[in-house]
């Protein structure tokens, strides 16, 4: 083969499996799990850890089963805003600094006619690290509470 031929074959390549991880062809949805503990509660959540998987979050889910969740960890504080886009079901969102809850927004709704631009951002009280979506009405059904300390498995 001539070094043209190889060139354009490995180019090709190369973008075939760009393409794939940017566009979530193969894994897509696919993420690790892990367990927390919140007081004597054990939730399972999918820890979104890259910006990919951060940013995709749980748009286009119907669902959260019962005691799971999503948990967004970041490589440093910040004062991190989510929106819902995308989303078709309520949830409550958990900001935690450390190992310590600092604060949550509890039923944050859906808004599927507003554009990307009219979309409610929530941010945390003080820089976070982490934020735990979990099913709205968690927070109260389990006494969660700014101060309660998590047990992380990571």
């Amino acid at each position: 083969m001539n070094k043209k031929l190889i060139f354009a074959i490995i180019t090709i390549l190369v973008l075939v499996v760009a393409g794939g991880i940017f566009f979530g062809f193969g894994k897509k949805g696919v993420l690790p799990t892990d367990e927390i503990k919140i007081g004597d509660k054990v939730f399972k959540v999918e820890v979104a850890k890259d910006a990919m998987s951060r940013s995709r979050g749980l748009s286009g889910r119907e669902k959260l089963d019962e005691g799971t969740g999503m948990l967004f960890i970041f490589n440093s504080f910040g004062n991190y805003g989510f929106w819902m886009k995308d989303m078709k079901f309520t949830i409550d969102i958990v900001w935690i600094a450390g190992d310590k809850i600092v604060g949550f927004q509890e039923n944050a709704q859906p808004e599927p006619t507003k554009t990307i631009f009219g979309l409610t951002t929530y941010y945390p009280p003080e820089k976070v690290d982490k934020v735990l979506e979990l099913n709205a009405g968690a927070v109260a059904k389990y006494g969660i509470k700014a101060g309660d300390m998590i047990e992380f498995k990571l």
